[in-house]
């Protein structure tokens, strides 16, 4: 992009960018709403069990929460772009290959693969798209990226719900598959360089260590429902991860290039946000789950009629996103991420409400209302960890809240969707779905901590390459006693 070319030309540009690294990220979760809805038929067509079938979402959320801050590392590293591509490209070809999964155990190996490959468009996206629009506008744009990949699942219910009736639920990876490929393809073309960091290295023993430490936590508390806390795999995982991440922790200590600087997460606004998603994301995705599980086996509804039960949910999430911006400015951060964070409690309750009353229109105003509320709380959280970190290090900042998220949505289906079977009663779920309410109000309490920036004053500075904003106007000076925190992630290795 060229910073001498006019105010309005560098604003097209702009966001041609961001549409461009949106379509990736919308062909990454399309799939995910009207694959939850599907979990029973493809039980059914591969001849496994309803528990085993959800590691098909719970198994990728995992890979996803294990490679997402690598990947935003290695953007940070090596460049954004470069890794943006090359994990799509990966993905593209594993989604296309998960169509003709013969079993089980191979649909989940090879969706794990596709998301651990696409792990990378997450923070790369969003990294990309904050580099083309001054801090100001932060809110804005996470606002529109959270829109998307809630309209996304959306676009996959109406159009995936009918085609998996008519003819199977491969179909949806086919077509998710062929979108990546169109989305590579367009990126090649328009997506533009970040700036590098090689000289930092990558931290690959920090990396395995953090990888262990969350894999076998997960494994073991997804398990666990199945086979029993007392059984001794279930011990030694248990037993080993605190083990592997205090390895990491007092490994991040002392590398010169650490994945992860720890001393970071003592500030508020750093540690806050990535904490607070996994009390967000669990109870929502499991409510995802559960409420796809329960109108499946307590209303006996199709694959379509769940999907369309569901559809709500994105909707909504994609509408109070992208208002997001607007009621920040409003009414400030901190209101607009409370109001959401009720209204994902609220939601829970009703849908749990609705199983005991078998009333669909309670599950439909339960599952917006959760939507809508998930939706305006997550840009103002984002917006105040990328400002935290700074531009240098918003790869493996917004990779650490999107493995916090990844953390909370595994946790959540593993622990939530295991106390349910095919045979769970109405009184069942909503004790479940119940417990999931509860647990997402301690997201509130942690929100309560993030210290949301007042409205941002223009200021001239000198042009970057990187930013087209940056000719006419610099995020740096706000109306109100405190300025920008030093960045917490410091650049050590240089």
């Amino acid at each position: 992009m060229n910073p001498l070319s006019t105010p309005a030309e560098r604003q097209r540009s702009a966001r041609t960018v961001q549409a461009v690294a949106l379509t990736g990220v919308a062909c990454s979760s399309f799939a995910i709403t009207v694959l939850s809805a599907a979990l029973a038929d493809i039980a059914a067509d591969l001849n496994s069990t309803t528990s085993v079938i959800t590691w098909v979402i719970s198994a990728p959320l995992l890979a996803f929460a294990v490679f997402t801050p690598m990947a935003g590392k290695l953007g940070d590293l090596y460049g954004h772009r470069q890794i943006y591509l090359i994990g799509f490209t990966s993905a593209a070809v594993f989604s296309l290959a998960t169509a003709l999964a013969p079993n089980a155990l191979t649909l989940i190996v090879l969706r794990v693969l596709a998301q651990s490959s696409s792990a990378a468009t997450g923070p790369s996206a969003l990294a990309i798209i904050m580099s083309v629009f001054p801090e100001e506008r932060r809110t804005h744009v996470t606002g529109t990226w959270s829109a998307v990949l809630a309209a996304s699942p959306a676009v996959g219910v109406v159009v995936g719900g009918p085609l998996i009736d008519a003819t199977s639920w491969r179909i949806l990876f086919v077509i998710q598959g062929l979108g990546m490929v169109l989305a590579v393809v367009m990126a090649w073309r328009v997506l533009p360089a970040t700036e590098r960091n090689e000289a930092r290295g990558f931290d690959l023993v920090g990396s395995l260590l953090l990888a262990s430490g969350i894999g076998v936590l997960l494994i073991a508390f997804n398990r666990a429902s199945a086979i029993g806390w007392s059984h001794p795999l279930i011990i030694a995982g248990l037993a080993s991860a605190p083990i592997a991440l205090a390895g990491f922790a007092v490994w991040e200590r002392r590398t010169r290039t650490p994945l992860v600087d720890l001393t970071a997460l003592r500030r508020p606004n750093v540690a806050l946000p990535i904490v607070s998603q996994v009390f967000l994301n669990g109870p929502y995705m499991a409510g995802l789950v559960l409420t796809s599980l329960m109108l499946a086996s307590v209303f006996d509804l199709s694959t379509t009629a769940i999907s369309l039960m569901i559809l709500p949910r994105p909707l909504a999430f994609a509408t109070g996103a992208s208002l997001a911006g607007s009621l920040v400015n409003r009414l400030g951060g901190r209101m607009v991420v409370t109001v959401g964070l009720f209204g994902i409690t609220v939601g829970l309750g009703l849908i749990g409400v609705a199983a005991i009353s078998n009333s669909l229109p309670a599950v439909a105003l339960g599952v917006s209302l959760a939507g809508f509320g998930s939706g305006m709380a997550r840009p103002p959280i984002i917006a105040a960890l990328t400002e935290a970190v700074g531009d240098h290090d918003v790869g493996v900042g917004t990779g650490l809240l999107n493995m916090a998220g990844q953390l909370g949505a595994a946790t959540g289906i593993s622990v939530l969707g295991g106390l349910v079977t095919n045979d769970s009663t109405n009184h069942e779920f909503m004790v479940v779905l119940g417990v999931a309410a509860v647990v997402s109000v301690i997201a509130i309490g942690l929100t309560s901590g993030i210290r949301f920036s007042r409205t941002v004053v223009p200021t001239r500075t000198t042009p970057s390459p990187t930013s087209p904003y940056s000719a006419v106007v610099e995020a740096g000076t706000r109306t109100g006693p405190k300025n920008r925190e030093p960045n917490p992630f410091p650049d050590r290795g240089q």
